[in-house]
């Protein structure tokens, strides 16, 4: 029997969540599959390739004519039997390459769209495609629920829901650095709590309001530091603020790295300050490596975080609610010891890559059409 292939399509060229998800699908479908990406950079690509997933750069960010064209070839050239396009763009350019060809496509949501409450056009366009695709699949019940509020026309049928899932089969095999030693390599004292923050640095992330809270922390806590790890638009107005708050030798800015467990691996309470929010890796990763989360109300992690039991998520987005919680867990390590324990089992036991991977495989099936649900 000849494989099914699958493409999966994104329109960076870095490594971040929609881009992990690609990875973590690729690399767990059972073996009638055989998965190909495409993505807009060298480094994506590599970080691909690496894991055993041929790999193409072909930028279909600006929705060029030409890089579709080239999507086109490669579906026809590797007979690919479904598209999986990754949000927005790389769905409408999906779906523009493979109905020349026949073949099937799927669109992934993975976050709450905020331009569909302000930016008309970019919703119109939107709205033509989607029900011209074959599903769409949002990464969670929240962020489909938003969706369909917010396209009336959207043909309920044709969008479903997967949560989000850790890859627990990858996480077995990660080695990280010694926390000791790697602590030292950035200057930190070895006694330092460490506040952090991993993920893009733009304004709805929120990592203002991290800082802000940070440094009311801070005046009372000189044990405490915050690491932030990413990059992003709002990078240079957050070291600014930092300046600002005359926090510089407590904060840190990693930058981008690829190698996020190293640097979670130091963290002591993980901060979501986000406005809004799909189903964050980054939050599965903080808890598969048993580290608590201190999380704003975002609708995406409804679901996973049980107050006080697994997590921390706030009342209300305020800076008063945050200080609150980052002090309380500051001052109470063996609520803090429970917590993570309890968020581990818990994530292991509900939002496991294996499970995810079955109930794709169910959907691709669908859309393939050797299989009803």
């Amino acid at each position: 029997m000849s494989k099914i292939n699958i493409l999966h399509v994104v329109a960076t060229g870095r490594l971040s969540g929609a881009e992990k998800v690609i990875a973590d699908i690729s690399t767990n479908l059972n073996e009638n599959y055989q998965c190909y990406a495409v993505c807009s950079g060298e480094e994506l690509k590599k970080y691909y390739e690496e894991k055993g997933i041929k790999s193409f750069i072909i930028n279909i960010n600006k929705l060029n004519p030409f890089e579709i064209n080239k999507l086109s070839k490669l579906i026809k050239e590797y007979n690919i039997d479904l598209v999986h396009g990754h949000d927005v763009k790389p769905s409408i350019a999906s779906y523009i390459a493979a109905k020349r060809h026949g073949v099937p496509m799927i669109s992934h949501i993975h976050v709450t769209y905020t331009w569909m409450k302000t930016n008309k056009i970019m919703k119109s366009i939107d709205a033509y495609f989607r029900n011209r695709y074959d599903l769409s699949i949002a990464c969670s019940e929240l962020v489909k629920d938003y969706y369909e509020e917010n396209n009336t026309s959207a043909d309920r049928d044709k969008i479903v829901y997967l949560d989000n899932a850790f890859n627990f089969n990858e996480f077995n095999k990660v080695v990280v650095s010694d926390k000791s030693e790697f602590k030292k390599k950035l200057g930190i004292n070895e006694e330092k709590f460490i506040f952090g923050f991993l993920g893009r640095l733009i304004a709805v992330k929120g990592a203002d309001l991290l800082i802000k809270s940070f440094s009311v922390v801070a005046k009372t806590n000189e044990n405490a530091q915050l690491l932030i790890v990413g990059d992003g638009d709002e990078r240079e107005q957050l070291e600014e603020l930092t300046k600002q708050l005359n926090l510089e030798d407590r904060v840190i800015f990693a930058g981008y790295q690829k190698n996020v467990y190293d640097y979670m691996n130091i963290f002591d309470c993980f901060v979501l300050p986000s406005v809004r929010e799909g189903l964050p890796i980054a939050v599965l990763e903080a808890m598969a490596m048993k580290k608590l989360v201190i999380s704003t109300p975002v609708a995406g992690l409804a679901k996973l975080i049980k107050n006080g039991e697994n997590g921390i998520m706030i009342s209300e987005r305020s800076e008063e609610e945050l200080v609150n919680s980052m002090l309380y867990i500051y001052d109470n390590a063996d609520i803090r010891s429970s917590i993570e324990s309890n968020a581990y089992n818990y994530l292991k036991e509900n939002y496991n890559i294996d499970d995810y991977v079955k109930n794709l495989e169910k959907y691709y099936q669908k859309v393939l059409g050797r299989r009803s649900l």
